[in-house]
């Protein structure tokens, strides 16, 4: 489950990056045509106090995606990380008690001590 875990977490960063990528270029083009446009408006003598700035591609639907992506991202990293803070401290216990002599191993009640080290640990 871990490793699907950590795939799917790899799968969300990558789809993030690339419409992050996506995005700013664009944005970027938008730009561009932008500028061509008021140079364009304004080598004909056009007076462009009050026009927008025309765009090829509309992004609020865009920014409403990476924006959406980026929510989603952050919680499937907090479920992820959540994972594996529970699975560490599942782990915690029998690695201290794997690292144990054994003449104090033998003395111990394995159970108390898982119990205790669950419940006080803040891993």
């Amino acid at each position: 489950m871990k490793e699907f875990s950590k795939k799917l977490l790899l799968a969300d960063y990558l789809i993030a990056a690339a419409l992050i990528l996506g995005f700013l270029v664009c944005v970027s083009l938008n730009g561009a045509y932008a500028r061509e446009m008021y140079a364009a408006m304004i080598s004909s003598g056009t007076d462009i106090t009050y026009t927008s700035a025309p765009q090829i591609y509309q992004l609020d639907g865009f920014g409403i995606l990476l924006g959406t992506w980026i929510a989603q991202l952050g919680i499937s990293s907090g479920a992820y990380y959540m994972m594996s803070r529970s699975d560490h401290k599942i782990q915690l216990p029998m690695a201290m008690l794997n690292t144990m002599p054994d003449e104090i191993r033998s003395q111990l009640d394995m159970n108390q001590v898982i119990a205790t080290v669950l419940s006080t640990t803040d891993n």
